[in-house]
């Protein structure tokens, strides 16, 4: 679960596995995921229980050709 002062949102992810880390930066600093989300503001780091679920998933280039047309 994301927490905002605003809201609060359930984390969906297209892998199961278990939580191993999370980012203590981002507790203390939560804007930095709107100003670093591809850097320093990872929410956690995964051990994925299937790698085989990894298949079906755009990389970066395909999911930002699949953006741009949607």
């Amino acid at each position: 679960m994301v927490e905002s002062v605003k809201t609060a949102a359930d984390v969906f992810m297209p892998v199961s596995g278990e939580v191993v880390e999370v980012n203590q930066a981002l507790q203390a600093d939560p804007a930095m995921a709107n100003t670093d989300p591809l850097g320093a503001a990872w929410f956690f780091t995964v051990k994925i229980s299937d790698p085989s679920q990894l298949d079906g998933l755009l990389d970066a280039a395909a999911y930002e050709a699949f953006a741009k047309d949607a």
